[in-house]
């Protein structure tokens, strides 16, 4: 869905908040039911990667005081009566603006860096996690087939290759006018305790 409040107002994941004592499963299973409608057994959805967050805004107020999440991306594959019945779902319209399907590869293509980092990641390991599961079953299928489970080996390490990312922390400005998330430089440790030390030196010198 398209969210039109912080964080994130822009394509984001179904989903929301867990509660103390769920596992990430029950959380995204309850969530689900809430967003769209559908009662899915937790079991049936598999974890795709987990990501720390740091947001500018948020909704409540002091909006400009931000919110930190540590996050859960789950994967779960719908039957063909459960597709049927959100094909043309309608999310809360206090929090969304829109919804739609969409086709994996426009978001990891990702023209004109139209989308954010982390949901373009969670899909590019969505894909390698898709990958695995081929190979495994082309070893399981043709284990006497050497060139079969070499072709699935090759496409799942290349799909990983593709979700390995290379910073370790990523930060992006949402262009709000013209649709595109900007890179941002991230600080370096080394350079945040250089200007801790600087800093130091400077109350240091004023004390004295």
């Amino acid at each position: 869905g398209r969210r039109k409040v912080e964080p994130q107002p822009d394509w984001w994941f179904v989903g929301g908040r867990s509660r103390p004592g769920d596992t990430t499963t029950a959380a995204a299973s309850r969530n689900v039911k809430r967003e769209v409608g559908l009662d899915i057994e937790e079991s049936r959805f598999e974890v795709v990667g987990n990501y720390s967050m740091v947001w500018n805004y948020r909704v409540q107020p002091p909006t400009t005081n931000g919110t930190a999440d540590l996050s859960t991306i789950h994967a779960v594959t719908l039957t063909s009566d459960e597709e049927e019945l959100v094909s043309d779902i309608t999310f809360d319209v206090d929090e969304y603006s829109e919804s739609k399907w969409w086709d994996i590869n426009i978001i990891v293509k990702n023209e004109g860096e139209r989308y954010h980092p982390l949901l373009v990641n969670s899909l590019k390991s969505l894909r390698a996690k898709d990958a695995l599961l081929l190979l495994e079953r082309a070893i399981d299928d043709n284990e006497n087939d050497i060139n079969a489970v070499a072709e699935k080996a090759i496409s799942f390490i290349k799909c990983v290759k593709e979700a390995k990312v290379n910073e370790l922390s990523v930060k992006v400005v949402f262009d709000s006018v013209n649709l595109k998330y900007i890179p941002q430089e991230v600080e370096k440790e080394e350079e945040l305790s250089l200007k801790r030390l600087k800093t130091t030196e400077i109350k240091n010198s004023n004390t004295s």
